[in-house]
């Protein structure tokens, strides 16, 4: 979903991990707390003295972040519902739970917990700040009455009944619980996440023209990212409604051009690459059994004068190390593998033996013929 990054720790056998455009958010609410809020609500500070307290306070705020998160994934792993990881990135925090809730009333439990905890996460800090000792530290007390106003603002938007917001998770249970159609339930709810989505990029333009850069232009990505987000969770469904009970056998490509693991790097460029434009092949035997995949990536790797010396099998990834399908596999489970593959493609095996090969695009054109006709 995100680009690189890197894994901080694991908490509850979740990988925490930090985007690095985690980096441009951290950066500007350090200089918009340091540089504008604290000066004007606690002045007389020198100004080193409000850049550690602002960046004391991003860290902080995203710790807060991250709490929030951890209690949506707690809930959904008491459902029985793995969550793998947990990613800080520009926009905040995503927890990438593995698979969508089962009935109307986990999805509302796994929603509903995130603005509890951001609420309770408020009235910590707000009764911190109301303590003698805080109350008599202007810095502390500063950082503590900023963290209480902020969690309430994180769970009040939050709270906007738009998906992928978990107000829009938590009206998508009640409509979902009240039709007992989660399809027509998610296109309600997205609807209302993308007009909200567009309602803060219009927002951002406003506050642009009339001078608040900063601002505006904020309004206007959290508004594109909401709406794109809304329209491809629809889109999510969709898919997986559509994949229900279709396999991997229907969806593949069954006359696959393959290699053989005992071609030289020269023959591979020159017979296949050139000739077919695919970015990998699937290696075999003479027996058509699999043994790998071999990518230009691969080819890369080895020096133009090794070519005609080095074969496919010194360079090809094996088998072992590949995702690999067999034809009786459901569809949508190799949907989600296919989208975290490099290559966006995967031999499909029976028996041992090559008999095809899944592709993204595959899945894409099915979705899209399905889309189109209305089936």
């Amino acid at each position: 979903m995100f680009g690189n990054g890197v894994k901080l720790t694991e908490i509850l056998g979740i990988e925490i991990w930090v985007d690095f455009s985690w980096l441009v958010i951290f950066a500007l609410v350090t200089w918009s707390l340091a540089g504008g809020f604290f000066p004007h609500e606690y002045p007389g500070l020198s100004s080193v003295t409000y850049w550690i307290m602002g960046a004391f306070s991003a860290v902080l705020l995203f710790i807060c972040v991250l709490l929030h998160e951890l209690s949506h994934s707690y809930v959904a792993q008491r459902s029985g519902i793995s969550v793998p990881r947990i990613t800080l990135f520009i926009f905040g925090g995503v927890a990438q739970i593995a698979d969508d809730p089962k009935n109307a009333k986990t999805e509302f439990n796994i929603a509903v917990a995130g603005p509890i905890c951001s609420f309770f996460l408020a009235l910590v800090f707000w009764i911190l700040a109301k303590s003698d000792f805080v109350a008599s530290n202007v810095q502390v007390l500063a950082i503590f009455e900023y963290l209480a106003f902020i969690n309430v603002a994180l769970a009040i938007f939050n709270l906007v009944p738009g998906f992928p917001l978990d107000g829009g998770r938590i009206l998508r249970a009640y409509l979902w619980d009240r039709w007992g159609d989660v399809r027509r339930a998610t296109h309600t709810v997205s609807r209302i996440g993308s007009w909200f989505g567009i309602g803060l990029i219009v927002l951002g333009l406003l506050s642009f023209f009339r001078g608040n850069f900063v601002g505006g232009i904020w309004f206007v990505f959290i508004g594109i990212f909401l709406n794109q987000a809304a329209k491809s969770g629809y889109r999510m469904t969709l898919a997986k409604d559509v994949l229900s009970g279709v396999k991997v056998r229907d969806l593949m490509t069954a006359k696959v051009i393959s290699v053989l693991a005992s071609i030289t790097i020269t023959e591979l460029v020159e017979n296949y690459f050139h000739h077919y434009i695919f970015i990998s092949f699937p290696v075999v035997n003479e027996t058509g059994e699999l043994l790998g995949l071999v990518s230009v990536k691969q080819v890369k790797g080895v020096p133009q004068e090794m070519r005609n010396q080095e074969t496919v099998e010194n360079i090809m990834m094996e088998s072992s190390n590949i995702n690999v399908l067999n034809p009786e596999d459901e569809a949508l489970s190799a949907v989600s593998l296919l989208m975290k593959d490099e290559l966006g493609r995967a031999p499909v095996v029976e028996d041992k033996k090559l008999v095809g090969i899944l592709t993204r695009r595959d899945i894409m054109t099915f979705l899209s013929i399905k889309y189109d006709l209305g089936t």
